[in-house]
């Protein structure tokens, strides 16, 4: 198990990384000593969002160490959370394609991240930064692929103001909308 001081060292590492990249923003950050059974108390929130980018497609990914050190002291994700979504600065919209928390080592499963907060901290992110873009609408989908998750998703999306409408909770597939005119 790793200390609260292996998590700060390896928290400055990730924060100094994405602040060196010009390509990533940092949205949000928090360096409080993680509790036990809390929510993430130590994580950064960044984008590859730029407003006068030539590309639509971009994304909000949310990094913790907590539970994220390897035995030899280093990360093995960049990020546990992770918003991708379309803009559409013509219409004024933007659109989910994939929210989901993950642990990844080898892109297998290595802690569970979900009931920590991450994907709640990627949404709420996602619509500060809708508002800022004066983005109208936004919308997506929760696929069958995210059946076994389907009741937490809707929950959470209902959380931040979205309309969910179900076409298929068996299979959990449904629409998600939310208007901020």
């Amino acid at each position: 198990m790793s200390t609260q001081a292996d998590y700060d060292d390896i928290y400055a590492k990730r924060l100094a990384a994405i602040e060196k990249d010009p390509a990533l923003t940092i949205l949000s950050s928090m360096n409080q000593p993680q509790v036990e059974g809390a929510k993430a108390t130590q994580y950064i929130v960044y984008t590859d969002y730029q407003a006068n980018a030539r590309k639509s497609s971009f994304t909000i990914s949310v990094y913790t160490p907590f539970e994220n050190v390897d035995k030899y002291g280093h990360s093995k994700a960049d990020f546990q959370a992770q918003l991708l979504f379309d803009l559409n600065a013509w219409q004024k919209a933007m659109h989910i394609t994939v929210l989901e928390t993950l642990g990844s080592e080898s892109r297998l499963a290595f802690y569970d991240f979900q009931d920590m907060g991450l994907a709640q901290l990627a949404l709420k992110a996602f619509l500060n930064l809708a508002n800022k873009a004066d983005v109208e609408k936004i919308d997506g989908n929760i696929s069958s692929f995210d059946k076994e998750n389907f009741d937490k998703l809707a929950h959470i999306f209902r959380k931040f103001g979205f309309t969910v409408k179900v076409s298929d909770a068996a299979q959990g597939i449904a629409k998600i909308e939310k208007s901020l005119k």
